[in-house]
């Protein structure tokens, strides 16, 4: 499973609108791709632990197929994807279904099979990190407030 990191919350409407009202287009498209990329980097620590408690392997050289072992753990290859869609930079952390990267299993892990249980890391992860956006917000958004209002 792999989470977004975008910028949808309640809470910090009116800090948002003053901004607004304050900047340029560019501007907050580049404040909100700060604050994105702060907390992608939150969501990733996140990610890696929580595999690191429920999918981690002692020695990688005996998990997994034989001649599919890259002697590297997973939680040390989390991937993490920028875009920019309809102008608005995300972040994109974990793998997909579709992934067929060298730690392609870790989706098994995520959503689990017929003979084992989902373990739900990412999902465990996005929480912490979707805190960490919204207060990482506020303290950008408080920052540039600041700036333009000259206080």
């Amino acid at each position: 499973m792999s989470f977004n990191i975008t910028m949808e919350f309640l809470g910090l409407n009116e800090m948002q609108r003053e901004i607004e009202k304050l900047s340029t287009e560019s501007e907050l498209k580049a404040l909100n791709k700060k604050i994105v990329k702060r907390a992608g980097e939150i969501g990733l620590q996140e990610a890696e632990g929580q595999i690191r408690k429920k999918a981690y392997s002692k020695n990688p050289m005996k998990s997994g197929r034989k001649g599919s072992r890259t002697g590297q753990h997973a939680a040390d290859n989390v991937p993490k994807a920028a875009s920019t869609q309809s102008g608005n930079y995300g972040e994109v952390i974990g793998w997909d279904r579709g992934d067929v990267s060298p730690f392609f299993y870790m989706k098994f892990h995520e959503w689990g099979t017929t003979e084992h249980p989902a373990k739900g890391f990412m999902l465990a992860a996005s929480r912490p990190t979707y805190e960490a956006l919204k207060e990482i917000a506020e303290e950008e958004y408080e920052k540039t407030l600041k700036e333009k209002l000259g206080g």
